[in-house]
């Protein structure tokens, strides 16, 4: 009877993975679908990593904003409390030729009696 020969399986080198065999060699469809997915998830990442700093940026460029409008406020805010003092609005009005009288203001008050509607 003939000795069947067994066969074994080839060594895995690491010349033999530089030079690439393991995407030549039978059976390295398999490999090669999984070096396709490696790369599917390598642009994914990438992808994913630049939305994630375009992101950043505008947050970033967007509370630089926010910061230059609550300045804006205070200022604004400051200048018009400096309006309603009572000096500052004198001296506006003072162009026109209006002041404060030196004498209290008459009031006239129409009467409306009651007692003639009653009639």
């Amino acid at each position: 009877m003939a000795k069947k020969k067994k066969i074994l399986p080839e060594k895995k080198t690491f010349t033999g993975l530089l030079r690439g065999e393991f995407l030549i060699k039978t059976g390295s469809e398999q490999n090669w679908k999984f070096m396709l997915y490696l790369v599917g998830l390598a642009f994914l990442s990438i992808s994913s990593s630049h939305l994630v700093d375009r992101k950043v940026v505008r947050i970033a460029e967007l509370q630089d904003k926010v910061e230059d409008l609550k300045s804006q406020y205070t200022d604004k805010h400051r200048d018009l409390m400096r309006m309603q003092l009572e000096t500052e609005i004198l001296e506006r009005t003072a162009v026109y030729g209006l002041k404060i009288p030196d004498k209290q203001p008459y009031y006239i008050v129409d009467k409306v009696y009651d007692e003639v509607s009653e009639k």
